[in-house]
């Protein structure tokens, strides 16, 4: 019988192997390393992007802050006016109640007094004037609390003089008039 010996073929067998084996893992760690810089470069330019963007986004914002700046003049020249504007509508409503104030006081001021002064401090009123007795003082107190137009009405003088009685009356005015 023929003896074949395979051992050289084999052997060139298991080199072919291995040089493929080793051509693969070459190959696999170049596919890799490439993979891995394509990726990489993938990212910077993504982060180059957002980058720009952020820097785009941040001059917008500068722009708008700088308008912004140029507004706030304005809003608080806008806030002044509706201040005064509240001011005027205040005084404008409370002219209707001055009139009705003066006109009840008109009613109410008996004959035989004369008022020198009238003082208003926020809601604390100041009377003063001269009258011809201490019994049209006493009369004009009735009618004032008597006509709700003010409240705890007191008097703080009242001195004989030759031209007649001169008081002094303090009072504060009631919320609705004032």
């Amino acid at each position: 019988m023929l003896r074949l010996n395979l051992l050289p073929w084999r052997e060139r067998q298991r080199q072919a192997a291995l040089r493929r084996l080793r051509l693969s893992v070459v190959g696999s760690l170049v596919v890799a390393l490439c993979g891995t810089l394509l990726l990489d470069q993938l990212a910077r330019q993504r982060f180059e992007r957002q980058w720009g963007q952020n820097n785009a986004w941040q001059a917008e914002i500068d722009a708008l802050d700088a308008r912004a700046a140029l507004l706030e003049p304005i809003r608080k020249a806008q806030q002044a006016v509706n201040l005064e504007a509240q001011a005027l509508t205040q005084l404008r409503a409370g002219q209707g109640h001055l009139m009705a104030f003066f006109t009840e006081l008109e009613r109410t001021l008996p004959e035989g007094i004369q008022l020198s002064s009238l003082k208003l401090n926020g809601n604390h009123l100041q009377i003063s004037g001269v009258a011809a007795s201490g019994a049209l003082v006493a009369q004009l107190m009735r009618d004032l609390e008597r006509a709700s137009v003010m409240r705890a009405l007191e008097l703080k003088y009242l001195k004989s003089q030759p031209g007649g009685d001169t008081f002094l009356l303090v009072a504060n005015l009631s919320p609705s008039w004032s």
